[in-house]
């Protein structure tokens, strides 16, 4: 399923409400763990397009802005996975290790047994990293080698321990990628497209894109880290920065890979058929490249841009949220997974219409977002976005000045939120009841 911060399944982790932002601004709720700050209007900053990502420059000097606060749920990327060889490739003892991790990593969550998971594993490529030194079978980027590495930085995440998980996804990335490609993707792409190339380097290559996204996403999480620290550790604030910059470094590694890959494949179709070429795929599902899946480009295309909104770059973050509806058909499928994550996305950009002052255009995705999120009242995924996106609509109203129509929404909200024992989201619908009935007083009294 497409999840990880805020594409997540379970209500009372990603129905979270928005944290108040400067003093006067009016809160936004979103089906997500991330707080979206105030950042002004888009049109202030200019249109971005998808292929402004393509050109060479901007995913090195995209401007930052650190800021990021939000809480990462333990959900995956879900492109992302690790793939062991068969079990006959590995050595007697390092096949014991495998099987020993795989048991207690393997399992019901009550007997999860982490830590040796990890032993384990670590333990297992150490002695495979050192049979590699002379024997080719097992060299260092080997897939059942690197699918290995994988799988410890996976298991480092979900303890928690991001500067391990951000060392093994490193470590990853550097038994495949040289320096050139670890600083510019385009040379990869000629190999994603390549046929012949060999398995053992496709899928080396297809998994980095993966772990590309995950080693961004742990900065992204450390960063978040920091920032909660600051206050008691001033130092925080500089590690957080140079987090948040490494983020968005990779962010743009993976979004320059699938967007130079995508634009050179359908231009070669168009060209074979007589046809002028392009500057921008359509990102229509149908004309994907074969060695992207639509769900793993529609993930990195939302992870990235809820990374952008959260730090200050709204106007990167909705035309990626529109791509990534683009392969989803906007749920026009009717199938479950696809009609709520696809709500999920248009709560994102109802926000980012209410945050940049268009209101036309949020009451429309509101309203698309809240009609696809009633198919399936009982999945979690829609019954987050129903109450960020009944909110939001209760904020578009609010803001025209039709109170009585935003108290509606907002009493909505509010019931859903008390209902999925939400006490952040209940908290803020309840504020906003508040200031709907405050204002309503102060006008009788004039």
């Amino acid at each position: 399923m497409l999840r990880r911060a805020g594409l997540s399944s379970h209500a009372s982790r990603c129905v979270r409400a928005l944290r108040p932002r400067a003093a006067g601004a009016m809160p936004l709720l979103h089906a997500t763990d991330r707080t979206l700050p105030n950042h002004g209007s888009s049109q202030q900053r200019g249109k971005i397009t998808i292929s402004d990502f393509i050109h060479e420059s901007n995913w090195r000097t995209m401007g930052l802005i650190v800021g990021l606060a939000f809480m990462a749920s333990g959900a995956g990327y879900v492109g992302y996975v690790t793939f062991f060889g068969g079990s006959t490739i590995y050595p007697k003892e390092e096949r014991k290790l495998l099987r020993e991790a795989g048991m207690v990593y393997h399992c019901a969550p009550e007997n999860r047994d982490l830590p040796k998971a990890i032993e384990c594993y670590t333990k297992a490529l150490a002695s495979l990293d050192k049979l590699g030194e002379e024997d080719p079978t097992h060299a260092r980027n080997a897939f059942h080698i690197t699918g290995l590495v994988a799988r410890i930085a996976e298991v480092y995440a979900e303890m928690g321990n991001l500067d391990k998980a951000i060392e093994m996804y490193m470590d990853f990335l550097q038994r495949i990628l040289d320096e050139g490609t670890m600083n510019d993707p385009k040379q990869l792409v000629g190999e994603l497209l390549d046929k012949n190339l060999t398995k053992n380097r496709q899928h080396n290559i297809r998994l980095t894109l993966g772990c590309a996204n995950k080693l961004a996403e742990m900065y992204e999480m450390r960063s978040a880290r920091s920032k909660r620290h600051i206050e008691v550790i001033p130092s925080a604030a500089k590690a957080s920065s140079e987090d948040t910059q490494a983020a968005n470094r990779w962010y743009q590694w993976c979004l320059q890979l699938v967007t130079l890959t995508y634009l050179k494949d359908y231009n070669a179709r168009l060209v074979e058929q007589d046809k002028p070429t392009v500057k921008e795929p359509p990102f229509d599902p149908d004309t994907l490249p074969k060695c992207f899946s639509n769900e793993e480009v529609a993930t990195l295309f939302y992870n990235a841009a809820t990374f952008f909104t959260s730090n200050g770059q709204p106007y990167l973050g909705a035309p990626l949220l529109m791509r990534a509806l683009d392969l989803l058909r906007h749920g026009a499928e009717g199938k479950e997974e696809s009609v709520c994550r696809s709500s999920i996305i248009l709560s994102h950009l109802a926000n980012a219409a209410v945050e940049s002052g268009d209101l036309p255009a949020a009451e429309k995705w509101a309203i698309e977002g809240l009609r696809l999120a009633k198919m399936f009242r009982e999945n979690a995924d829609c019954l987050s976005s129903f109450v960020a996106l009944t909110y939001d609509l209760g904020a578009v109203y609010e803001a025209a000045g039709l109170q009585g129509k935003a108290r509606v929404q907002y009493r909505h909200a509010n019931v859903v939120a008390k209902a999925v024992g939400d006490s952040e989201a209940e908290r803020l619908t309840t504020a906003a009841l508040d200031r709907i009935s405050a204002a309503a007083l102060s006008d009788s009294k004039k």
